[in-house]
């Protein structure tokens, strides 16, 4: 299932390996356009609520990598680099897809225009989140397990450069553990105001529940 918005939900994944992020104040994120680079989360619902923490200190977070049935994940967009317009304010919107083991759209997840900050941005070098549109995924009984791939493409409306990103989250069948891995500490709280986002829907693909 897929639901767009802060969506809450019964489900459950276990500690595993730890990683690192690769960001530095200096360069941003791995994949960049210019000065532009984002990056893809994925993590547990509940720590949702760590961006909203005053000032981005203290943030912990969990990157997903596998998942049972029944858990419910949140797919983050971190990025900076934002250019402003004469004004002070910057735009980014993303696009994102889901595709699931059979390499077919999972779930109707076919994304188009979604806002992520859409407001004043400073010199647009702190680290901003996709707070505004957050897509949330719950596996369910009747999905194949295997390997679920999330693509997204950044825009920055401003500057018209954009990030095509990838990640990916394993859905295991029974018995098998799931995996999460501790995300560094990088998002800064931004300020944004919130816009309507365009949703492109495929013939034949599963229905949907959204929520705002």
């Amino acid at each position: 299932m897929i639901a767009l918005g802060l969506a809450f939900a019964a489900g459950s994944v276990f500690a595993g390996t730890a990683t690192t992020t690769q960001y530095t104040p200096q360069h941003g994120f791995p994949d960049h356009d210019g000065d532009f680079s984002a990056m893809l989360i994925v993590i547990p619902q509940q720590e949702l609520a760590e961006f909203d923490k005053p000032g981005g200190g203290n943030r912990q977070l969990n990157r997903v990598s596998r998942a049972e049935v029944g858990a419910v994940l949140a797919i983050k967009l971190v990025f900076t680099g934002l250019a402003a317009d004469a004004n002070g304010n910057g735009e980014v919107i993303y696009d994102l897809q889901v595709i699931g083991p059979d390499a077919r759209i999972y779930a109707d997840s076919d994304y188009k225009a979604l806002a992520a900050v859409r407001g004043p941005v400073g010199d647009g070098r702190s680290v901003f989140d996709n707070r505004t549109k957050v897509v949330m995924l719950q596996f369910e009984p009747q999905d194949a397990p295997g390997v679920y791939t999330i693509k997204a493409i950044a825009h920055d409306e401003v500057s018209e450069r954009k990030v095509s990103l990838e990640t990916q989250v394993e859905l295991l069948g029974a018995g098998a553990p799931a995996t999460v891995a501790p995300v560094a500490d990088t998002v800064e709280k931004p300020v944004v105001t919130k816009k309507k986002a365009k949703k492109k829907r495929h013939k034949g693909a599963r229905r949907s529940k959204t929520r705002r």
